[in-house]
């Protein structure tokens, strides 16, 4: 066998093309490009640290690194997830990291086809109390395409660049207190345009995360933008 340093390097990589390496028995063994590729996408511990990957099952079952729906499979049909503690390839619990979901967009994709997934807003995290080590995910649909495949491996992570969200509120009729439920999961700032296109004046009260009021002198029509 000649040296390793002899040999032409291959600068057109395929999913089929082959390396040496060796396997945990201590053989040595043929590796895949294909293969790497997909340890990577189901594992989680080689993955990104935002990044949980569970297989999905169509019946709940207690089961490190398996997820669950309790039937739903469309992503439009989705309201709850159930996770294990332990996402796929993880020998230790990550369920502290589950809270850091809520009132977040979240973006649940299949690791073999970018083109099925479903993107929800995470209302509340909740463990399980019938299921040690399970958790449930209430959610609102945001959007998607497809459907949830049974033993299919899926990515649940932060969706980026969706966090810093903004609402536009539009009120028709004039009012002096105008209650706008926006659900951006914040206290946001606020700016009102008076329908004479004047910034208006008010007094912000935000009754939650997900609900404020806006209160004025007099009746008045307009619209608030929040971010």
């Amino acid at each position: 066998m000649a040296r390793l340093g002899n040999y032409p390097i291959d600068r057109t990589l395929s999913r089929t093309d082959k390396f040496l390496g060796t396997n945990a028995d201590g053989t040595t063994r043929n590796f895949t490009v294909n293969g790497v590729r997909e340890f990577f996408s189901q594992d989680s511990s080689a993955g990104a640290s935002d990044e949980l990957n569970y297989k999905f099952k169509a019946t709940t079952t207690n089961t490190v690194g398996v997820m669950s729906t309790g039937g739903n499979t469309e992503f439009n049909s989705i309201s709850t997830i159930k996770i294990h503690e332990k996402a796929n390839g993880l020998t230790s619990s990550v369920s502290s990291f589950f809270s850091e979901f809520t009132s977040k967009d979240i973006i649940i994709i299949d690791t073999e086809n970018l083109n099925n997934y479903g993107v929800y807003t995470v209302t509340a995290v909740s463990a399980d109390t019938s299921n040690d080590g399970l958790y449930d995910l209430s959610m609102i649909y945001r959007s998607g395409n497809g459907s949830l495949v049974n033993d299919q491996f899926y990515s649940i992570l932060l969706f980026a660049g969706a966090q810093d969200l903004s609402f536009e509120f539009a009120q028709a009729s004039a009012a002096s207190t105008w209650t706008v439920n926006h659900n951006l999961g914040k206290f946001p700032s606020v700016t009102v345009k008076l329908a004479d296109g004047t910034v208006g004046q008010a007094a912000i009260s935000h009754t939650s995360k997900n609900t404020l009021t806006i209160t004025f002198g007099a009746d008045t029509s307009g619209t608030a933008y929040m971010n």
